[in-house]
């Protein structure tokens, strides 16, 4: 299971060589995933300029309309360190490796119509076993209400789905990443949960929030 939920966009230098003005690029961080970015052509590339040198071990995409998407990665001499090419057939995709020393992420995105993005997600991602087998079976409360241009109504639209997940062996280390991630995000900001990050084939990921406090118990042998 991955965790990613420090997004390196939101306080980056975010720029686009094609941009809808009523959708604009600062759309892909936003907390409401289907306030969407839109470009004005079938091709766009999007620049970050981080706030220092970074490692980077996740990108994630969602919702969005995208055939191809190249992301490539250099140094504050711009030299290119990696190139990661995301798999655009899903809805929600997210790609991990690490590349260390990123001083700037551009995104090289295409689709057969003007190019639109929900979230798009670049920074570190936590690493956890969970028990085996375990899936996350999501209930929705109520259907969302959107307009012909797919924004939902509400801060997040009005459905509501809710999960848990158990990671049976916590180490030290994996509890402080946990807790730091949930003081970060809080019950308000959005973070990717990957459940099965080998493969995306029977489970995306998920786009989601925390919704109580965590909690941690200690068990015996």
């Amino acid at each position: 299971m991955r965790l990613s939920y420090l997004n390196l966009l939101k306080t980056s230098d975010l720029t686009v060589d094609s941009e809808n003005a009523n959708y604009p690029i600062s759309n892909v961080f936003h907390s409401w995933k289907k306030k969407t970015f839109r470009s004005e052509n079938t091709s766009c590339s999007i620049t970050s300029i981080l706030d220092e040198l970074s490692d980077i071990t996740s990108v994630c995409l969602a919702y969005h309309n995208l055939s191809s998407c190249l992301v490539k990665f250099y140094d504050s001499l711009d030299t290119l360190l990696d190139t990661w090419t995301l798999d655009c057939t899903k809805e929600t995709e997210a790609q991990y490796g690490s590349v260390s020393g990123v001083y700037k992420i551009v995104f090289e995105c295409s689709s057969s119509s003007e190019v639109e993005i929900g979230v798009l997600f670049a920074g570190d991602s936590i690493y956890s076993g969970i028990e085996s087998n375990q899936g996350i079976p999501l209930s929705s409360t109520d259907n969302p209400i959107a307009s012909s241009d797919r924004q939902v109504s509400g801060r997040k639209g009005s459905v509501t789905r809710s999960a848990s997940v158990t990671i049976p062996l916590l180490t030290g280390e994996e509890r402080k990443e946990i807790e730091a991630s949930f003081y970060e995000c809080g019950l308000i900001t959005p973070f990717f949960l990957d459940l099965w990050n080998s493969s995306h084939d029977d489970f995306e990921p998920v786009y989601c929030v925390f919704t109580s406090d965590l909690s941690v118990r200690h068990t015996q042998n």
